[in-house]
C-alpha cells in the first residue's frame, strides 16, 4: 500500500480550524448562552487564524530554503486578487463611491480576506528576516504582537473617547490585526519551530500538558477580559494565541499520522471552506432568518458542498484554491 508523506493529522486540524472560523462568523451558541458563546465562539474558535499563520510560517522555512519565495508570493497574491474580485459586490459600491475606502479595503482585505493580505506581506517580511537569530526574531515579533494587543485595548476601552477621530482609528481592526502586528509574530513562531526542529524533540506527555495549559490560558484570558475589562466587546487578539497556536502545530506533528488517504485534498478543503463561507452565509440570510447555531450547521453543510465544487473547478482553473 502506497502512503503519502503528508501528515494527515495536520490537515485534519486545518479543516477543523476552518469550521471554527465558520462558527465564529455565524455566532455559534449565541442564542443559547452568552457566556458559552463567549468562551467557545469568541474564544476557542478564534484560535483558527493564528493556527493557520503558524502552519504557514512552519512551511515557509522550506520555501525559503528552496528559494521558492517568488513562487509562493505569486500563488498567495493571485489567490488574494481572485477572491477580492469574487467578493467585489460586497466592497465596491458605485452608488456611494469612496476611493480612499476602496483602496484601504483592497490593501488590507475585505472581511476574511484580510488573512491573505496579511499572509502575503507578513511572509515577505519574514523572508527578509530569515537569517535573524531565533531569539531576536521571537523577541522582536513578540513585542510587535503586544503592541497590537495594546492598540486593541486602547480602542475597546475608548481611551480617546474625547477625540473621536483618534478613537475611531484605534477601533479600526486593520490597525492592529495586520501583517506586522499579527501575522508576522505568528508566522515567525511557526518558522522557528521548523528551523529548530523542536516539534520532533518533545515527549507526548509534555505536548499534552502544553496543549491543555495553553487552552486553559486562552479560556481564562477570554473570561477575564470579558468580565473585568471590555465587557461585551469581542476581541480579535489574545496574548494566549502565541502559546495555543504553536501548541496545536506541535501536537499535530507529535501525534502525526501517515495514511494512504490523499490528505492534500483535506488541506484544499480547509482553504475552500475558509474562502467561500461568507458568501454562503450572505445567501442564506438573504432568504431566511435563522438563529446563530442553526445558521452555523447549515452554513457548514452548504459550504462543504460548495467547497467540493470549488475543488473540482480548481483542477481546470488554477489559483482559485
Amino acid at each position: 500500500m502506497q502512503t503519502t508523506s503528508r501528515n494527515i493529522l495536520l490537515d485534519i486540524f486545518k479543516v477543523i480550524a476552518a469550521l471554527f472560523v465558520i462558527g465564529t462568523h455565524c455566532g455559534f451558541l449565541f442564542e443559547y448562552s452568552e457566556v458559552a458563546s463567549q468562551i467557545v465562539t469568541n474564544g476557542i474558535f478564534r484560535i483558527a487564524v493564528p493556527f493557520f499563520f503558524c502552519v504557514n510560517g512552519f512551511f515557509l522555512f522550506t520555501v525559503f530554503k528552496n528559494n521558492r519565495i517568488q513562487t509562493w508570493l505569486k500563488r498567495v497574491g493571485i489567490l488574494y486578487v481572485i477572491w477580492m474580485l469574487i467578493y467585489t459586490y460586497f466592497w465596491v459600491h458605485l452608488d456611494d463611491f469612496n476611493l480612499l475606502k476602496m483602496i484601504s479595503t483592497f490593501v488590507f482585505g475585505f472581511n476574511h480576506l484580510w488573512y491573505l493580505a496579511a499572509l502575503f506581506v507578513g511572509g515577505l517580511i519574514l523572508y527578509l528576516l530569515r537569517d535573524t537569530s531565533n531569539t531576536l526574531l521571537i523577541i522582536t515579533t513578540s513585542v510587535l504582537f503586544l503592541i497590537g494587543i495594546a492598540i486593541q485595548y486602547v480602542g475597546e476601552l475608548h481611551v480617546f473617547s474625547h477625540q473621536p477621530t483618534v478613537d475611531k482609528l484605534m477601533n479600526y481592526p486593520p490597525l492592529h490585526r495586520n501583517f506586522l502586528l499579527f501575522a508576522l509574530p505568528l508566522l515567525s513562531i511557526g518558522y522557528v519551530i521548523k528551523r529548530t526542529n523542536i516539534h520532533n524533540n518533545l515527549s507526548k506527555s509534555f505536548v499534552i500538558k502544553l496543549l491543555v495549559i495553553s487552552l486553559i490560558l486562552l479560556v481564562a484570558e477570554n473570561l477575564v477580559t470579558y468580565y473585568f475589562i471590555t465587557g461585551e466587546a469581542i476581541l480579535n487578539t489574545y496574548v494566549s494565541y502565541v502559546f495555543l497556536a504553536p501548541a496545536l502545530l506541535i501536537t499535530a506533528f507529535t501525534f502525526k499520522s501517515i495514511s494512504n488517504l490523499n490528505s492534500k485534498l483535506l488541506s484544499s478543503y480547509s482553504i475552500a471552506l475558509y474562502l467561500i463561507h461568507p458568501l454562503i452565509i450572505f445567501l442564506i440570510l438573504r432568504f431566511f432568518k435563522l438563529d446563530s447555531t442553526p445558521l452555523t450547521f447549515i452554513t457548514i453543510m452548504l459550504a462543504g458542498v460548495a467547497s467540493y465544487l470549488l475543488m473540482l473547478l480548481n483542477k481546470k482553473v488554477k489559483y482559485i484554491l
